[in-house]
């Protein structure tokens, strides 16, 4: 018998969760009327829990939390696998990454690659003005002998 899974979803965070938060996963059925449905709640293909409410809840998520997930109703169906990604818990209360400081860096680059170069042209401009004005004054005057 195949399961289509357009009758049964399970409701989850898109991106990770924080450890330490509390993680709400949902069994969400396509029925018109909204009720309380049974549903059984999967982890890595094991059973978790069954509940009545079609809710399980997480109350602190740890990092063993991390797999896949989802969710089986006994008559409707069972919905695909959703990913649960799990994040370390922030010291600083700042959310800060390897990937969000080279994200910065690859945005900044370009202006500090202009800037660098003006920096230098500058530079040279005013050696050579500098030598210029020297070499100028310095230079004998063939008229005056």
């Amino acid at each position: 018998m195949l399961l289509e899974y357009d009758d049964v979803i399970l409701d989850s965070p898109v991106h990770p969760v924080t450890e330490g938060d509390p993680l709400t996963l949902r069994c969400l059925y396509r029925d018109p009327k909204p009720s309380n449905l049974p549903a059984e709640f999967y982890k890595n293909g094991s059973l978790l829990q069954t509940q009545t409410t079609g809710e399980t809840t997480i109350r602190t998520v740890s990092k063993s939390d991390e797999g896949l997930y989802h969710c089986k109703h006994p008559v409707k169906g069972e919905s695909p696998q959703s990913w649960i990604s799990v994040r370390g818990e922030s010291k600083s209360g700042a959310s800060f990454s390897v990937f969000s400081l080279l994200s910065s860096l690859k945005a900044a680059s370009p202006y500090l690659l202009v800037s660098i170069v003006l920096m230098v042209k500058c530079h040279r401009a005013r050696v050579v003005a500098t030598r210029w004005k020297y070499m100028r004054y310095a230079e004998p005057s063939w008229g005056a002998m």
